[in-house]
């Protein structure tokens, strides 16, 4: 249905490139009159050629030196003159090696084509000139480097030039200008930003050149204007600039080709605003696309591109109502336009009902806009219409047959996440066969849509969260044999499911079933031997998972029956599976050991086993799953030490849970070799001994950068919508002191520490300090000794600490007034002693975060704490000179902090009235305190603090002197 693109033709162009050595070269074998052989000397310049490359693929098998192998005409590869002998053609790929000279002396080649090979980086030899007689020279992906030789101005008969995605470092174009019969040229891939002028220039010597390729050449914002137009070429029909930094002044040079351009694309550049009105100067344009830039609007003067048949802007900026957008497009234009692509911008407004008047449209996209009302139902007049895209918008109100009477051509229909509501008669047949059907978030229950009946065909069938309230029909799992992925997730099915792998359902290839957030019950059905992608989480399944055994194929990648009633051990199957990435069971009954099999999941990244009843030792065979990167074995049974294997072998691990076990030893050295780790948590277990002082090699808690990533699958699957189609974990986490769920995406950006309800010894590793980006650290219920660390303020990340119910002592580091971000503080039941460190997070704390620390004292355990009184020394009367000396002391010392006071009061209004930017002022005010603040509330208790501590020393001193000075007075 898609135009195809520049690229897409590219592919296309190599494929037939593929199937012609396939076919067509080395066909002199089967003509029954072919004579000649081939000449002796051109053989031992192809054996060696041959001699310098590595063949790994058998390439070149039928090349040798062998008598049956004399006749280099019938080599794979290889096409020979039927009248002279002479290797005009050679087509070569997947190859090693070296680009050796001695190709070049076959000097009647009319057509070299050494695409996807590997020359490592060699460069194109000066001696290519003498291919005098070449007319096609295709050297794309190959691996070449240096610049190009002048040299190549001598292929003056060279009709087609592909140097593309290659290392090429091209200084002038001199070699271009003289190719005065090429039609084809592509130099993609290749760095042109210092020779652009050049490059116009070339081009415009090329009088035949009619299609060309400039696809992420780095081109620059502005092209030269200025280049003469000397033999400009008037047959350039095809032109990509895509993947470059082109502005909308670009359309000014492109003027030159008005009358030839039929297709452009500027997609993925940086075109900003409107696009210039001599856009409606491109006459003879069918194809444009302009997506992937940043413009504005549409010309009016686009109505007059009267052979324009697609038309794509899709990713922009455009902005306003579509109503005035679609008249723009108004003239001779909605009777040619077959396809209008809008999607991902901010168009407002309805659909407009002069929609109707683009009579040859099949593909109208307005995916991920802000359009409101309801749909017009003049869209049903399009009889073309192949695809209709409106997911992601605001439209609203009654979907009825008429809106579809006239669309007996539909194959895709996407209406997702809108407020649409499905009211079709109950025998109502629709006029189409749909490929794709996505109603995502739509209404169509509460009873199971029988139109689908009738849709035999499809695909693609994703359903799901629209408020269906039935049992799943049997006569759905017999509707196509197509189908590759079925979503009817987040609805409320009931029921028995069939056996699937008895269904029509059994016969698509690849197929993704997700049935999730359901109320379906029973047992788990026996699925198709193919299917590649299973998610029947939170249901009411019961019984044992023995029949996912009858999946057999490999070709499994995701399974996912987690929080249902499941039971029973884990079936030694899954040698099987060697294709699967994410595995979760979790939160079921399941019990037993986890069997040796698991070792064959090669490919397993991800394997949720939490909240079961699994038991035993982790078997020493998970260690072979070496990608795996998510480990979820909290609230099981499992027992035994921690493994070293695992630090040792699972490298890639990012995410560990092992709570509520029954582990016991020491917590092994070898897990800090768990670079990427940014969740540990072996909370709730038997372990003891020390925390590991080689805690800071876990890097990736130390740094911003996430090692966390989604996973990635060997085959195309759309695992989960709400992630784009890709799968992210979810695991239980303890969350200041709260147990939450984290999913779709949100879990990848904590860094968790949490040891706690262990028995572990010794003290903190000071080197637990470097950890910067750690947000929780919870070490709490343990036999922990010795002192916090003193540089624990380096953590300036951490939003949660708890390490109560230990037996640490000594003071509270000084440091930890820097933890700004801190909201949850539990030192309670320790031995620290000392005052408590001043900051707005510490004294911002309950007292209760400080209990059972007898020895601890300040505020807001304590007022004050010992000492802080000091005796009051007897006043003595000096006389008059010494009153006035304190008269005038107090005065001294009275006025600044009357001014302190006054500017403090300033900065506590400035804080209500200004709202956010009192949070940079306050923190300029006290910077020599350290005290960073976070919002409102912390600044106002700051200055209010502040404030008592001056005005409490000011008055205790005037109380002095006022007792001094009352002897004087009286006298």
């Amino acid at each position: 249905m898609m135009i195809l693109g520049g690229r897409s033709l590219q592919l296309v162009y190599a494929l037939l490139i593929l199937l012609h050595m396939q076919t067509s070269v080395g066909f002199n074998s089967t003509t029954a009159d072919y004579k000649i052989r081939c000449i002796e000397s051109e053989r031992q310049v192809l054996l060696t050629f041959k001699q310098s490359l590595v063949d790994e693929y058998g390439m070149l098998s039928s090349w040798g030196s062998e008598e049956e192998k004399k006749e280099c005409c019938e080599w794979d590869g290889v096409q020979c003159s039927n009248t002279t002998g002479h290797v005009t053609m050679l087509i070569l790929f997947l190859l090693q090696g070296n680009l050796s000279p001695s190709l070049f002396e076959l000097q009647h080649l009319t057509y070299l084509n050494l695409t996807w090979n590997d020359f490592n980086l060699s460069h194109v030899p000066e001696s290519i000139s003498s291919l005098n007689k070449l007319q096609h020279l295709h050297l794309q992906l190959s691996n070449l480097s240096g610049s190009l030789p002048n040299q190549l101005a001598n292929l003056t008969s060279l009709q087609s030039l592909d140097l593309s995605h290659n290392e090429f470092k091209i200084k002038n174009f001199e070699w271009l200008s003289p190719l005065s019969y090429l039609r084809y040229l592509d130099l993609s891939g290749i760095d042109l930003s210092k020779v652009n002028n050049y490059l116009a220039e070339a081009i415009n010597k090329l009088p035949h050149l009619t299609i060309m390729y400039l696809y992420a050449c780095n081109l620059p914002y502005v092209l030269p204007q200025s280049i003469p137009m000397i033999n400009t070429s008037t047959s350039l029909a095809i032109l990509d600039l895509s993947f470059n930094n082109l502005s909308a002044s670009t359309f000014q040079w492109l003027s030159k080709f008005n009358k030839s351009l039929v297709r452009l694309d500027l997609s993925d550049n940086s075109i900003q605003g409107l696009i210039p009105e001599n856009l409606g100067h491109m006459t003879y344009l069918e194809i444009l696309d302009l997506s992937g830039n940043q413009v504005r609007g549409i010309p009016k003067s686009s109505g007059n591109l009267c052979k324009l048949r697609y038309l794509d802007l899709y990713h922009n900026n455009l902005v306003g109502i579509l109503p005035e957008l679609i008249s723009n497009l108004s003239g001779c234009l909605q009777l040619s336009l077959e396809e209008l692509i809008l999607g991902e911008n901010k168009i407002k407004g309805p659909l407009p009902d002069m929609i109707k008047n683009f009579l040859s449209l099949r593909q109208l996209d307005f995916y991920n806009n802000q359009l409101s009302g309801t749909l017009p139902k003049s869209i049903g007049l399009l009889s073309k219409l192949e695809w209709l895209q409106i997911s992601s918008n605001s439209l609203n109100g009654m979907i009825i047959e008429s809106h579809f009477s006239n669309l007996s051509k539909l194959q895709g229909l996407d209406m997702s996440f809108n407020p649409l509501s499905f009211n079709f008669s109950h025998d109502w047949i629709p006029p189409f066969q749909l490929d794709d059907i996505k109603l995502v978030s739509c209404k169509l229950g509460p009873m199971f849509p029988r139109w689908l009946k009738t849709q035999r065909n499809f695909s693609y069938l994703d359903i799901s969260g629209t408020e269906i309230s039935d049992n799943i029909p049997k006569w759905f799992w017999n509707l196509s044999s197509r189908a590759y992925h079925v979503n009817l997730s987040s609805n409320d099915l009931y029921g028995v499911l069939p056996n699937l792998s008895a269904t029509k359902f059994a016969d698509s290839f690849g197929l993704e079933i997700d049935l999730s957030k359901n109320k379906l019950e029973g047992p788990l059905p026996l699925f198709p031997v193919n299917v590649t992608f299973i998610n029947l989480s939170k249901n009411s399944f019961s019984g044992s998972i023995s029949s996912l055994c009858t999946i057999t194929s490999g070709n499994l990648v995701f399974l996912d029956v987690s929080h249902n009633q499941l039971s029973g051990k884990l079936p030694d199957c899954m040698t099987q599976w060697t294709s699967l990435v994410v595995l979760n069971l979790a939160n079921n009954h399941l019990f037993g050991k986890i069997p040796s099999s698991i070792g064959s999941l090669s490919c397993l990244e991800s394997l949720g086993l939490q909240n079961n009843n699994f038991s035993g030792e982790i078997p020493w065979a998970l260690g072979s799953c070496n990608a795996l990167q998510f480990l979820d074995l909290n609230y099981n049974s499992f027992s035994g030490i921690i493994p070293t294997w695992i630090g040792e072998r699972l490298s890639s691990l990012t995410f560990l849970l092992l709570r509520s076990n029954n582990f016991s030893g020491d917590i092994p050295l070898q897990l800090c070799w768990l670079t990427n780790i940014m969740l540990l948590d072996l909370s709730n277990n038997n372990l003891s001994k020390s925390i590991p002082w080689c805690i800071h090699n876990l890097t990736a808690l130390a740094q911003k950068e996430n090692s966390a990533r989604d996973h990635s699958f060997p085959i195309r699957i759309d695992a989960d919508p709400e992630n784009n189609g890709r799968y992210a974990d979810k695991a239980s986490v303890m969350w200041k002191g709260m147990e939450r769920d984290y999913g779709n995406g949100n879990l990848k950006n904590l860094r968790i520490i949490d040891l706690s309800s262990n028995k572990l010894t010794g003290e903190i590793p000071v080197q637990i300090s470097v950890l910067f980006e750690v947000v929780q650290l919870n070490l709490s219920r343990n036999q922990l000794t010795g002192r916090i660390p003193s540089d624990i303020g380096q953590m300036r990340q951490l939003e949660s600490l708890d390490l109560s119910q230990n037996q640490l002592s000594g003071h509270l580091p000084e440091s930890m007034s820097q933890l700004n971000f801190l909201s949850t503080l539990n030192l309670s039941y320790n031995n620290f002693s000392g005052r408590i460190p001043f900051s707005t997070q510490m004294q911002s704390f309950n007292a209760s975060a400080f209990v059972g620390n007898p020895s601890l004292c300040g505020l807001p355990l304590t007022p004050t704490c010992p000492g802080d009184e000091k005796s009051k020394s007897k006043p003595t009367d000096n006389g008059g000179k010494d009153n006035q000396e304190d008269r005038s002391a107090f005065w001294k010392s009275f006025k600044p902090g009357m001014e302190l006071g006054a500017a403090i009061g300033f900065v506590g209004v400035l804080a209500v009235k200004l709202d956010h930017p009192w949070k940079h002022l306050c923190f300029l005010l006290f910077n020599n305190v350290r005290v960073r603040l976070n919002n409102l509330k912390d600044c106002l208790y700051l200055l209010v603090v502040a404030v008592g501590l001056v005005m409490r020393e000011h008055v205790s001193r005037l109380g002095r002197k006022l007792k001094l000075f009352e002897p004087s007075v009286s006298s």
